[in-house]
């Protein structure tokens, strides 16, 4: 059976990397977690790019399961309240609109807007009565089954940092649009594939069953061609304070790399790897001196797209 885009369902793709799911198994443990049972039985997982949109995606496309994101909001760094792109993407929004934001997690971008009507949608039932507590109103639902019944409601419609790990991206945006007033806003933030993490090895959160597509400045840029849609703006964060080391590891280990003329591969526990790895974060501890100067501050992981839904 061929392998189809999620995106474009074209068949336009080329293999970029086979990945075990024993060593994703592996990876994950650091997070006191053991993710076996969520590949039911599958044993390898392809990273495709499709040529026609630029998108990077993962088949068999396997999303996380409830108990998985339950273990993952454990961890205080896991929904944050301050960020960087809620800053970027309430600046869009008036305070007579209407918001819809899709996998709203506790609320925290709610608080940070001022418009007066605010729906969030969000599977996870700790996280949606932590936001229901602060008097939103949070529905347990998929916004394929919302749109059935709010059909051209709102203003604006909003993810963050959800599309990376929808498996239909097509029927996602589909849905999402049709929720959408006529010139409505659509935006979305994701973790960049043009940022420094493309170069980080054994990166557990940028795969399965976590993440399930990668999205370059290109693929969003190429959501034009299949949604009737107009592109107004894309917006990279800059570097946060809890990627630095991240960062510099990265540049560490691609310049290492580079100069032995070897490939960086989403796992690696090679013994050369490993070496690599421990002169990274040897040397990081000096580059990351230099880091506090603005002058020197890179781009960061997240990326935000603002759309706004054209007229048909």
């Amino acid at each position: 059976m061929a392998v189809l885009s999620p995106l474009t369902k074209s068949s336009n793709v080329y293999l970029v990397e086979i990945i075990r799911t024993d060593d994703l198994v592996k990876i994950y443990k650091k997070f006191q977690l053991d993710i076996k049972k969520e590949f039911q039985g599958i044993k390898e997982i392809g990273l495709y790019h499709c040529h026609e949109s630029d998108l990077y995606f993962f088949y068999p496309s396997i999303c996380g399961s409830e108990k998985f994101y339950e273990h993952m909001q454990s961890f205080d760094w896991y929904y944050l309240d301050d960020k960087n792109e809620y800053e970027y993407a309430s600046k869009f929004i008036k305070e007579s609109d209407s918001v819809l934001e899709i996998g709203c997690g506790k609320g925290a971008f709610a608080r940070k807007i001022s418009a007066k009507k605010y729906t969030g949608l969000e599977f996870s039932q700790k996280a949606s009565e932590t936001a229901t507590a602060l008097g939103l109103t949070v529905l347990n639902q998929s916004i394929q089954v919302h749109e059935v019944s709010h059909s051209e409601e709102y203003d604006v419609v909003c993810a963050f940092q959800v599309l990376e790990h929808v498996a239909d991206v097509d029927s996602f945006i589909k849905s999402s649009l049709r929720c959408l007033k006529p010139n409505g806003l659509l935006i979305f933030s994701v973790p960049s594939f043009d940022s420094f993490s493309k170069y980080t090895t054994n990166f557990s959160l940028d795969m399965p069953p976590h993440h399930v597509t990668r999205w370059t400045d290109k693929a969003l840029s190429n959501l034009v061609k299949y949604f009737d849609i107009e592109l107004l703006e894309i917006i990279h964060e800059p570097l946060q304070l809890a990627h630095r080391q991240m960062y510099v590891q990265a540049i560490l280990r691609r310049s290492l790399i580079n100069f032995s003329k070897q490939k960086v591969k989403n796992i690696d526990f090679s013994c050369n790897n490993s070496i690599v790895s421990l002169i990274g974060k040897g040397l990081s501890k000096i580059f990351l001196q230099g880091l506090g100067d603005p002058i020197f501050s890179p781009r960061g992981i997240s990326v935000l797209a603002v759309y706004r839904k054209v007229n048909t």
